[in-house]
């Protein structure tokens, strides 16, 4: 049935009209996920009023009485720990986010980061845990902070990109010369039946759902995220990775692929697009020589280095032009040769004496393929960038595990894009911790996770209308003060 004309004026998003025994109703609706259906579908979730010719909307009481009970009580005692830890890592940060947004967005969007990295708060608990954070008092002048508004502000965000990528370049100062970018990308499994850019991929877990791709640039000086770019689930990254190198602008950047990334046309492809690379190989591949290592002298007609008192043996080739070394490192020869005899031992399926000296000359090995400058190309130079990769997959499992972000039920393009950067800035004060601790030989007694659970017992009292921090242990004073966390000594 056709609405007459006069009720469209009241139709807003999130909402529909209907027509029930002649009277017409407006009510709120979402996409819900169907696990019958397997898709998005939608839902009407609560009226909101009654509209009429002759009157208007007339709001619906009962949605006037929810409405006053999600608003943010007085709270005269709030966390004031984790916020006053965000806000001196993030310091810098926060002042060009809000050179670039402007103060309301700026601030929003940082307490709803905060939200983020303390709670893995997604937007409908938001309200309470901004309501009750000593930020709601720092950030956004006392103001409500709600789903809906965060909702335009992400989305505002989203629509956006050039703000984010002028905020994002100046995480990696121009003036640093032979700084070394590492990236990578990571999928994230989606069902919304409206985003257009979520679609069946592949993924390293060999799950073939819905899904879009996060592509990541990591800096190795300065151990943190610096660019992200969210891509089509189906779309692989080496037609995406020379898009993102002309985004941020940098040159001295290197794609640090994982095993299951090399190809013939993959290494084709990057080298065509003057993409520069380290990419390692499966052993059992076709272009590693691994005649070097038959032979007796092996060790005297080839090179070493030392990597955390490890002795790492080399040597490099080239095949129809393009460069590879092989590495053998002989404690995890031995330790790869040890637990494949204990499988064979154990009859485990596949593991036979036979094909143990079929692969005996593989063990302890590694081997890649690259296209470096000339100041990044010697065998201990590469493999120390390989290395360094481990941060990078150490990155997406703090995204996927510590942020709980290993699935999206967003339901448009925008905010999802600007639901990402709030995700960036939460993994980036993660990140700041993390190097914090590590600086101050912390990492082996306490995690980034702890210093935030901790400090969530520190909180502010309103006395007689002045705000006052309460009692807290000596022992996290020295904690603090060690980590540079000025508003907390």
């Amino acid at each position: 049935m056709s609405l007459p004309g006069w009720t469209q004026k009241f139709k807003e998003s999130n909402t529909t009209i209907k027509c029930i025994k002649g009277q017409y109703y407006k009510y709120e609706v979402r996409y819900q996920y169907s696990k019958q259906k397997r898709r998005s579908v939608l839902k009407s979730t609560k009226l909101l009023g009654k509209i009429t010719e002759d009157n208007g909307f007339i709001p619906s009481h009962k949605n006037e009485l929810r409405e006053k009970a999600t608003e943010i009580p007085k709270v005269d005692i709030k966390t004031y720990g984790i916020y006053a830890i965000f806000e001196a890592l993030l310091r810098d940060e926060a002042k060009h986010l809000q050179d670039i947004f402007g103060k309301e967005t700026a601030e929003a969007v940082l307490s709803f980061a905060l939200m983020r990295w303390a709670y893995h708060s997604p937007i409908k608990r938001l309200a309470y845990y901004h309501s009750h954070d000593f930020c709601s008092e720092f950030w956004g002048d006392g103001k409500l902070l709600s789903d809906k508004i965060i909702t335009e502000i992400l989305k505002n965000i989203g629509e956006n990109r050039e703000k984010v990528l002028d905020w994002m370049k100046q995480l990696l100062p121009s003036s640093q010369a032979n700084h070394l970018v590492l990236m990578d990308s990571t999928h994230v499994m989606s069902e919304s039946e409206n985003l257009g850019i979520n679609v069946p991929g592949y993924n390293p877990e060999f799950d073939f759902g819905k899904q879009i791709r996060l592509m990541y640039m990591f800096s190795q000086n300065f151990k943190r995220p610096i660019y992200y770019r969210m891509i089509n689930g189906n779309i692989p990254d080496v037609s995406s990775i020379s898009a993102c190198i002309d985004e941020i602008g940098k040159k001295d950047i290197i794609l640090v692929a994982d095993k299951g990334f090399y190809s013939a046309q993959n290494v084709e492809a990057l080298t065509k697009k003057q993409v520069k690379f380290i990419i390692p190989l499966h052993r059992n591949n076709k272009a590693i020589n691994y005649a070097p290592l038959l032979q007796n002298d092996f060790k005297r007609q080839n090179g070493h280095f030392l990597y955390q008192k490890r002795v790492i043996w080399h040597y490099s080739y080239e095949l129809e032009g393009q460069k590879y070394v092989t590495y053998l490192d002989d404690k995890l020869r031995v330790e790869e040769e040890q637990n494949y005899l204990l499988k064979v031992e154990g009859n485990y399926e596949g593991y036979t004496m036979d094909n143990y000296y079929a692969h005996l000359h593989t063990f302890g090995t590694l081997t890649v393929t690259y296209d470096t400058d000339d100041d990044v190309s010697s065998p201990q130079q590469l493999f120390e960038i390989y290395k360094q990769r481990n941060e990078i997959e150490v990155m997406f499992d703090g995204y996927k595990n510590f942020l709980e972000a290993d699935r999206t039920y967003m339901q448009n393009r925008y905010v999802l894009e600007g639901w990402l950067f709030v995700n960036f800035l939460a993994m980036l004060a993660y990140y700041k911790l993390f190097d914090r601790l590590r600086s101050a030989k912390l990492l082996a007694k306490i995690s980034p996770k702890d210093v935030i659970e901790r400090s969530k017992a520190i909180y502010q009292m309103r006395i007689r209308g002045e705000w006052s921090r309460m009692e807290m242990p000596v022992k996290a004073k020295r904690l603090y003060k060690t980590l540079g966390i000025d508003n907390l000594t």
